[in-house]
Formats: C-alpha cells, sequence, structure tokens
C-alpha cells in the first residue's frame, strides 16, 4: 500500500513537472510569435501570390497520398491476424502462467495436508 501511495506521489510529481514545462514552452512560443510576427506578415504578399501553386501542388500529391493510404490500409488489413493470433497466444501464455504463479505456493500446505491425512485417516478393520 505504501508503494502505491509513493507511486500516486509520483506520478503527481510528474504531472506538476509538465505542468510547468508546458508553460515555460508557451511562454517561448508567445515570445517567438512576437518576434516573428513583423516577418509573417512583411511576406505575407509573397505568400497570398504562390498560394495558387501551393494548392495544385497539394492536388498534385492528394492521388500519391490515396494510394498510399490505400497500400497501408492493405498492409495493417494483412498483419492484423497474424497480430491477433501472436496476442492471444501471449495471453494463454500469462494465463498459464498467472495460475502456475497462484498454485506453487500452495505446494507446502497441499504437501501438509496429505501427509495429515496420512496420519490421521481411518483405515477399515480388519478381521
Amino acid at each position: 500500500m505504501l508503494g502505491l501511495l509513493a507511486f500516486a506521489g509520483l506520478l503527481i510529481a510528474g504531472f506538476a513537472f509538465m505542468a510547468v514545462m508546458g508553460l515555460v514552452f508557451m511562454v517561448f512560443r508567445i515570445v517567438f510569435w512576437a518576434i516573428f510576427l513583423p516577418f509573417k506578415l512583411l511576406f505575407l504578399p509573397i505568400r497570398l501570390l504562390f498560394l495558387p501553386f501551393r494548392l495544385l501542388a497539394k492536388l498534385m500529391w492528394l492521388p500519391i497520398g490515396l494510394v498510399g493510404g490505400v497500400l497501408s490500409l492493405a498492409a495493417g488489413a494483412t498483419i492484423l491476424p497474424i497480430l491477433l493470433t501472436v496476442g492471444l497466444a501471449v495471453a494463454a501464455f500469462a494465463a498459464i502462467a498467472a495460475l502456475v504463479a497462484l498454485v506453487v505456493p500452495l505446494i507446502p500446505f497441499v504437501l501438509f495436508a496429505l501427509m495429515l491425512w496420512a496420519i490421521f485417516r481411518r483405515r477399515p478393520a480388519t478381521a
């Protein structure tokens, strides 16, 4: 129980540290945005001039992206049964390991019970 409380304390400390780091990086982002805003505004007409070419380039990449997505989908569909089979095998092995881990510590008690049964059992009367 104490270990769980220590883990919870470490988890909360980690969240607090990441919140502080997020705040620091947010300040950096705001500073860099304020520094580079004049340059963005200065080059805005050039960006607007090249906007049709950028849109055309994105449209040219659309078929390539769709083909890549279809190939990724096909690869995922072929790998999925293998992953499910391996996952099922790992889950079965883990269940067997958990069962053995629960039964092995009981062996001394079972042996002690068998020893007591051998000593105190009632034998039928012999004539």
